[in-house]
């Protein structure tokens, strides 16, 4: 109980804070919330720092509890900013489905992470999310890179991807077989966005 109940206000708090940084960030900077992809790391993040005692579903539970918070706290917001009552029906109505979808697969993937006894499922599964920001981030750079207009967008998902993967990857983040994973995940990536743009 405990759990939901944190993942409920990590839910509202990062709702929130996607609805100011909407209002309030430069333009440049907007690419930030715009995508909502970015709620997966407080579910993630909630699901991978439950107990390693905690089954699978326990971490499908609240991953998809946070990500179900984040967005009805975000399209409140939006209500109470002035968009009215059928704009909350319509964006947060098509986002339960994909949410609850979403939920189950970012929440199995922490747990993999946390609990999967195969160093291969283990790493690649703590590897996956900070890979697709990386993977983004470098074919936004290949696209670019004849006219070197590297923009805040591209900067923060490689580095932030980095980053992300060097926090999560703990003690385990220099281990061949977990770089190995990362790198090679994002080559798959990075691929995956410059032949199939709509797919991720």
């Amino acid at each position: 109980m405990r759990k939901i109940l944190e993942s409920i206000v990590v839910g509202i708090l990062f709702g929130l804070l996607t609805h100011i940084a909407g209002k309030y960030l430069p333009e440049d900077w907007q690419f930030l919330v715009e995508t909502k992809i970015i709620w997966l790391l407080p579910a993630f993040l909630m699901a991978f720092n439950l107990p390693i005692r905690r089954w699978a579903k326990d971490s499908v539970i609240v991953a998809t509890i946070t990500l179900l918070v984040t967005g009805a706290t975000y399209y409140t917001s939006e209500v109470v900013k002035g968009n009215g009552d059928w704009y909350f029906i319509d964006n947060f109505g098509y986002f339960i489905i994909p949410a609850i979808i979403a939920g189950i697969i970012t929440g199995y993937i922490a747990y993999l992470g946390r609990s999967a006894t195969r160093d291969f499922i283990r790493y690649a599964s703590v590897s996956l999310l900070p890979a697709l920001y990386t993977g983004q981030g470098i074919e936004g750079a290949i696209e670019t890179i004849n006219n070197f207009s590297f923009t805040p967008e591209i900067i923060t998902k490689i580095l932030g991807g980095f980053i992300f993967y060097l926090v999560i990857s703990g003690n385990n983040k220099f281990k061949p077989k977990s770089a190995v994973s990362y790198l090679v995940l994002t080559a798959l990536i990075t691929l995956g966005v410059k032949f199939f743009p709509n797919m991720i």
